[in-house]
């Protein structure tokens, strides 16, 4: 296991075997992907995610952008704890992990509002797994949990609340990875991932990289489970989602010219 890049050795076979620059990530349960895509090992040394939440966060998704934008004793932040899987590979890595969550599950996690934390020093790359709305209800915390918002524009107004205090909270050219993919509601496919990437560009994020994940075996991810999704999709017109998208945005001073280009054309 390599736990720090060092760019002059980039040709090294281990070096290759453990980084991926592929924006197409195929889950180690699908047939075998083309030199395109990126199958994701099973890595021995990488903590499991627990079953027991929805919304998996594999220890691969940290893992690689960990080791490709930070350094040996650099500060990552957790914005929204689950099962802790972030700080576990944070040590394995030997970074610094401040991780955090409304309602935490393990001794390590503070509990803390990813829309007002502040962090004593700024972080070098932010790791942000948001809820999808309110598809899944995470807490009792109808003030700040995003899970319990009942319409988009306040869940948008939400999520912007988080951008700016990661901004805040962030170092100038640090990373800032979003992991969201999309839903359905009301005969509607909501390209939710896209929204929240969008409002980071807006506030003055640049896009680095945009990453499909498919979603691999999930929680129901049954026979019959998939059957009557089949259904549902022919009854209502929409199809399978691709997966999750995985954002890599960075934090620059200077203006964003997509954006800035967005809004005068719009």
């Amino acid at each position: 296991m390599i736990k720090e890049i060092n760019i002059k050795n980039w040709k090294e076979h281990l070096f290759k075997d453990n980084i991926t620059t592929n924006s197409r990530w195929i889950s180690n349960t699908s047939t075998h992907p083309s030199s395109l895509n990126f199958l994701i090992p099973n890595r021995s040394f990488l903590p499991k995610p627990s079953s027991e939440f929805h919304g998996l966060w594999i220890a691969e998704i940290p893992y690689q952008m960990i080791l490709r934008y930070t350094k040996i004793g650099d500060i990552v932040w957790s914005q929204f704890g689950g099962s802790g899987v972030d700080k576990e590979v944070c040590d394995l890595l030997d970074r610094k992990c401040i991780i955090n969550d409304l309602e935490p599950k393990k001794d390590y996690i503070i509990k803390a509002n990813s829309q007002t934390i502040k962090l004593e020093s700024k972080a070098n790359l932010i790791l942000s797994h948001p809820p999808y709305w309110d598809i899944v209800k995470f807490s009792e915390d109808n003030e700040h949990d995003g899970s319990l918002i009942d319409n988009l524009h306040d869940f948008l107004s939400w999520w912007e609340k988080i951008v700016m205090n990661s901004i805040d909270n962030l170092l100038d050219n640090g990373f800032f990875i979003l992991c969201c993919g999309n839903m359905y509601k009301n005969s509607e496919e909501i390209e939710l991932g896209s929204l929240l990437m969008q409002i980071c560009l807006a506030k003055g994020f640049i896009l680095k990289q945009h990453i499909i994940k498919d979603y691999g075996e999930t929680k129901g991810s049954s026979v019959k489970n998939y059957n009557i999704n089949y259904y549902r999709q022919l009854k209502g017109k929409y199809g399978n989602f691709y997966g999750d998208n995985i954002y890599v945005l960075q934090k620059r001073t200077g203006k964003n010219n997509v954006t800035k280009i967005l809004k005068e054309f719009l």
